[in-house]
């Protein structure tokens, strides 16, 4: 809210409240006084005294009725006025209020020269409209100042008739007491009513800021629903297919158990080297799905250590590229590794770093049919602390941009089918990036759709640097 929203808004309550109060409820009870005066000092006073009185009341009246339909289009149409424009059709109101109550009150300050009863007539028709001013122009602390000179005449003059000489000006100045004690309760009462004015903004203020924070909250409860659901419904996915994984190998062992067993029963033991070795490749690649659901739970519960110590990282990235060699030339894939000058030894966990490398090999040498992979190893700075990049460029089919925007969210797979053409959990990018992270690198993936993917782990020179830099 801006500075001159609060003002504008205090004119418009302003308004609105004095347009309830000013004519509302006292408006009948002035009429009646302004047309039943003008005939008693027509029945009481010879003469015709009667008529100011009787003339000065109609044209307050016809003023009155005027500046009473002006203020309640006004007060209708505050809602379209700023702030400035609010303040000066006030200020037209109170002098229109000026002008009505001079026109009520000043042909009774001319009865102060008539015979008797004449000045009593006057000094409580004067007194009155100072009773009236002083319940009713509070609207401003200084809009009594305006309507208040020509009672204070009426109240003099008036006062002043009943004495001569010295008793004269006393009774004048108890007549100006009455009409100061007048502007003294108006005054008040407008510090009253403007303080009302305030309370009222305040309290609407704290409900509407309440009704905003209610909308903020309910917002952020339907986006943290939203997302509840959404890592339920992949958690679901997860499942799913992660049983469809446990299942293949188990199913492998069982199987060529059996058949094992029938073979050492029935003598005839020449093919069961070669089962025994398929046993063990489903039980390897069992144990890997393993770790890697534990290496995840690990990492997401904060319980991973890592044991930084001192390696040859091109030895380590050499010997990740022959492992997994054999399974790219099944795909008919070459591999090329190419390392920059000057890189000697990192300071990281050797166990988790070859981790992160042979993830990003293996899913390479996995989608890569009939091409290329390079592993590239060079320089580079993260933060301010020296590190390495290490990327791994294939040839294969590339990753649509939706699916690289959440390639590295837990239980999400670009392939979510039963039928999904490669075997794995999709945990291995989660693991490798959560990994290098703990360790003060990242992972990066940059795709094109027939145009291969690259993926490079970034990881700093020494995990103790580092940990120094973050400090």
């Amino acid at each position: 809210m801006t500075t001159a929203e609060p003002s504008r808004r205090i004119w418009e309550m302003t308004i609105r409240r004095f347009a309830e109060v000013a004519w509302t409820r006292h408006g009948p009870t002035r009429y009646v006084s302004v047309a039943l005066t003008p005939l008693l000092v027509a029945l009481l006073i010879p003469g015709f005294w009667w008529l100011p009185c009787a003339v000065g009341g109609a044209i307050g009246v016809i003023i009155d009725l005027r500046a009473q339909a002006a203020f309640a289009r006004l007060s209708a149409d505050v809602d379209t006025f700023d702030a400035g424009q609010l303040r000066a059709a006030v200020g037209r109101h109170i002098a229109a209020l000026a002008v009505i109550t001079a026109a009520y009150v000043l042909p009774y300050s001319l009865l102060a020269f008539a015979p008797q009863p004449a000045p009593v007539i006057g000094l409580l028709f004067c007194a009155g409209a100072g009773l009236i001013c002083a319940t009713l122009h509070v609207m401003t602390r200084t809009m009594i100042f305006y309507t208040a000179p020509a009672i204070l005449l009426g109240l003099i003059l008036n006062a002043s008739s009943f004495g001569e000489g010295l008793s004269a000006l006393v009774l004048a100045s108890m007549g100006a007491l009455l009409g100061v004690n007048a502007v003294v309760a108006a005054r008040a009462g407008a510090a009253s009513f403007g303080a009302l004015i305030e309370a009222r903004l305040k309290a609407e203020e704290a409900a509407e800021d309440l009704e905003r924070r209610v909308q903020e909250r309910t917002a952020q409860l339907q986006v943290a629903t939203r997302r509840a659901q959404a890592a339920n419904r992949a958690k679901s996915l997860f499942l799913a297919n992660m049983s469809h994984e446990l299942r293949t190998p188990l199913n492998a062992v069982i199987g060529y158990s059996e058949i094992v067993e029938e073979d050492l029963a029935s003598g005839d033991t020449s093919a069961s080297a070669a089962d025994l070795v398929r046993i063990r490749n489903a039980a390897g690649h069992l144990l890997t799905l393993i770790n890697e659901v534990l290496d995840l739970s690990r990492i997401e519960a904060g319980k991973l250590e890592l044991r930084p110590s001192a390696f040859d990282i091109v030895a380590l990235l050499r010997g990740a590229l022959d492992t997994v060699r054999p399974t790219a030339s099944k795909n008919r894939t070459t591999c090329q590794f190419n390392v920059a000058a000057g890189i000697g030894a990192v300071v990281a966990d050797e166990t988790r770093v070859r981790q992160c490398v042979l993830n990003l090999l293996s899913n390479a040498a996995k989608f890569t049919q009939d091409g290329a992979i390079a592993l590239d190893l060079r320089p580079c700075r993260i933060g301010s602390v020296q590190g390495v990049a290490i990327s791994v460029r294939d040839s294969g089919k590339g990753i649509a941009p939706e699916d690289l925007a959440r390639l590295f969210q837990p239980f999400v797979q670009v392939d979510v089918t039963n039928t999904r053409a490669h075997d794995g959990a999709g945990l291995g990018l989660v693991i490798t990036r959560r990994l290098a992270r703990a360790m003060g690198g990242d992972v990066q993936a940059v795709s094109k759709p027939g145009h291969g993917s690259t993926f490079t782990l970034y990881l700093p020179l020494s995990a103790a640097e580092t940990q120094r830099a973050a400090a």
